[in-house]
């Protein structure tokens, strides 16, 4: 039992050292994350490997379907220390090549310190304060996928935002399809 403890101990911190860069959602890092439409939530990137580069990253946003999510950069703020490091919105053209929605956020993070001077590791809290907003509610397409990439398009992390309709509305489309069927 304790070899089985030991070795599960292990390839968590294994798992954990290849995170890199890692989209929170209201300061959770878990991959699924639910919101009522009219919710908002607040995005922060977050860096878990001293050997991740840096560079520019791209925060994609695929709305599978429908135009039911916005992100907002606006407040966005950086406490990366790196001497080069912005936030922008994603040029039309890169977001077409990943194959994304053109609403997201292209993403600076470096350090340019002459040798022998070592670069700032990108490790915790990397940028804060991007305002995701649920627009509105497609029963066919409910989930809005947030993408992570690297400058050479690789995937660096992935968050799936479920949004679920408030009550009011359910019991609204529920009145509605009762209408309807009386009406036969």
């Amino acid at each position: 039992m304790k070899k089985l403890v030991v070795l599960m101990l292990v390839l968590g911190v294994c798992s954990l050292t290849n995170a890199g860069l890692k989209i929170s959602v209201n300061g959770a890092v878990d991959p699924d994350v639910t919101l009522n439409v009219s919710d908002n939530a607040t995005i922060d990137i977050r860096g878990l490997d001293p050997a991740q580069p840096m560079g520019s990253f791209f925060l994609g946003i695929n709305l599978a379907g429908g135009e039911y999510g916005s992100l907002d950069i606006s407040g966005a703020t950086i406490p990366y220390q790196g001497t080069n490091k912005s936030i922008i919105p994603l040029d039309p053209d890169i977001a077409a090549m990943l194959g994304v929605e053109a609403g997201g956020a292209q993403i600076e993070l470096v350090d340019l310190v002459p040798p022998p001077a070592v670069p700032k590791p990108l490790l915790g809290p990397l940028v804060d304060n991007i305002k995701f907003h649920c627009d509105g509610y497609n029963p066919n397409a409910p989930d809005v996928t947030l993408t992570l990439f690297d400058i050479e398009g690789t995937v660096l992390d992935t968050q799936v935002i479920h949004q679920i309709p408030e009550p009011v509305t359910i019991a609204l489309l529920g009145l509605g399809g009762l209408f309807l069927r009386r009406r036969k």
